[in-house]
């Protein structure tokens, strides 16, 4: 249950992020410019936390690199902190169309309700995927499911949410193997389990 709730909180913040970046670039594509390269994109704490600070690209543009250093470790970020704000400075600062300043406010405050929601679903997909590590640290089969190549504790505790906990289900490793879809041959573990 744990598994699935977690799939759905992670498809609950993909949908909130396009809802926001549909939106951002109708009037800031500054941000989309800015985190066009992360990892993360807009469900980075450091874009979520400048977009909170500066929900429309008038305000963006005044931010100072001071003040964008502050944003980045309360954020979380610990290295390149200095270059990373003269990056975005630059980007912030850069000539984009702008649209006019009554109708720019009303669209930076729809973009902050929906800041609060993408902030709500990102917190809602970190803490589910505590919650599964942590339960599937504590099953009893997660050794073996671990010993399949490749598998982290998040991938291993869907795998085992499909495959249950009756190992009657797979009648033997290869069969499992199949099951799983592995790439290689299950580990020793899974082995021994199924043999």
């Amino acid at each position: 249950m744990l598994a699935r709730a977690q799939q759905d909180a992670v498809w609950a913040r993909g949908q909130a992020q396009n809802e926001l970046r549909s939106q951002l670039r109708e009037f800031y594509p500054a941000i989309l410019d800015a985190f066009a390269r992360h990892k993360h994109g807009l469900c980075s704490r450091e874009a979520r936390s400048i977009l909170t600070a500066a929900p429309t690209s008038t305000k963006a543009g005044k931010l100072t690199r001071r003040r964008l250093q502050s944003l980045l470790k309360q954020a979380g970020q610990v290295r390149g902190i200095e270059t990373e704000a003269e990056r975005l400075q630059e980007v912030f600062k850069r000539e984009y169309l702008h649209q006019l300043p009554q109708v720019e406010t009303a669209l930076g405050h729809q973009t902050s309700a929906q800041l609060r929601q993408l902030n709500s679903a990102c917190d809602n997909a970190e803490q589910l995927e505590e919650a599964v590590t942590q339960a599937f640290a504590e099953h009893y089969d997660a050794p073996i499911i671990r010993s399949f190549p490749r598998l982290a504790s998040l991938t291993g505790a869907r795998i085992l949410a499909e495959i249950g906990d009756d190992r009657a289900r797979c009648a033997n490793a290869g069969s499992l193997k199949a099951y799983a879809e592995a790439p290689r041959s299950p580990g020793p573990a899974a082995r021994a389990a199924w043999s």
